[in-house]
C-alpha cells in the first residue's frame, strides 16, 4: 500500500495533485502545529502569475489565541476575518491576472468560492477547494485526517507513525524531503521510500515567454485543457 503524507495547503501546486494521484491513500497532516503568522507558511501562501511573472498570493491567519503562544495545530488555525477585505483583494489579484487566459471562465467559479465562502478554519477551506480539484482531475485517492489518529511524535517518527498506524509500505514524499527526512528510521520499520520524482508539464502561460513551473494549480487550470491536466497527473 502506498501512503503519501501531506498538509492541506492552499491552492496547492500540480506536485502535491500528482502525488495524490500516484498514493493508495492521502494523510492529511493537519495535527501539527506551525506559525500561523509565518510569510513563509504554506498553508496560507502560494505563487501566481501576474502580468507574465510569478508573484506571491497570500491570505492573513488569526494570532494565537493564548499570550505567548507561536504555533498551533493546522486544523484550529482561522482566517483573518478582522480585515473584512483581506480575501476579496486576493481573489481580485486573481481575477486581474487571469481573467483573459483561455480556460478562466470554466474554473473561475470554483476558485472564487474559495474567497467567499464563510468557513473560518484554515484547513477545512483548503481542504474542499483540494477535494474539488482532485474530483475535476478524477483523483479517487482517500484521504484520512492525521487530527483522527491521537499520535504525539514529531519529525520522521510521526511519519513512520502514521504509516504503520494505516499499514502501509511504501511512503511516497515530496523531492525535497531528503533535507529533514531520516531514511534509516524508514529502512528500519521496513518502509519502501519513493520520492515523488516528474518532468512537471510544460503549457501556454498567459502574458509569459519563459515558463514558470512551480505555480498554483490555479495557472494550469486556466491555462491548459483540462484533458491534459488529468494526463499529466497520471504519468
Amino acid at each position: 500500500m502506498i501512503v503519501t503524507i501531506h498538509q492541506p495547503d492552499f491552492l496547492p501546486w500540480f506536485g502535491l495533485f500528482r502525488k495524490i494521484a500516484h498514493a493508495d491513500l492521502w494523510i492529511v497532516l493537519d495535527h501539527v502545529k506551525n506559525n500561523p503568522r509565518d510569510a513563509a507558511f504554506w498553508g496560507r501562501r502560494v505563487r501566481v502569475l501576474v502580468n507574465g511573472s510569478p508573484q506571491w498570493l497570500s491570505i492573513t491567519l488569526k494570532r494565537p489565541a493564548m499570550p505567548g503562544v507561536v504555533g498551533i495545530p493546522i486544523c484550529e488555525m482561522e482566517v483573518n476575518f478582522d480585515d473584512p477585505t483581506m480575501l476579496d483583494r486576493a481573489w481580485t489579484t486573481i481575477r486581474m491576472a487571469y481573467a483573459k487566459a483561455p480556460y478562466f471562465k470554466h474554473h473561475s467559479d470554483m476558485i472564487e468560492s474559495y474567497f467567499r465562502n464563510s468557513e473560518p478554519l484554515l484547513a477545512k477551506r483548503n481542504l474542499q477547494f483540494i477535494c474539488e480539484v482532485m474530483g475535476l482531475l478524477q483523483i479517487h485517492t482517500p484521504l484520512l485526517l492525521s487530527s483522527t489518529l491521537s499520535l504525539n511524535s514529531k519529525g520522521s517518527e510521526l511519519l513512520i507513525d502514521l504509516i504503520e498506524t494505516v499499514k502501509a509500505d511504501i511512503y511516497l514524499h515530496g523531492t525535497g524531503a531528503s533535507t529533514y527526512q531520516q531514511d534509516h528510521l524508514f529502512e528500519a520499520a521496513n518502509i519502501t521510500l519513493r520520492a515523488n520524482h516528474f518532468a512537471h508539464p510544460v503549457y501556454p502561460q498567459l502574458r509569459s515567454k519563459t515558463f514558470s513551473p512551480g505555480l498554483s494549480i490555479i495557472d494550469m487550470l486556466f491555462n491548459a485543457p483540462i484533458e491534459d491536466i488529468r494526463r499529466w497527473v497520471l504519468e
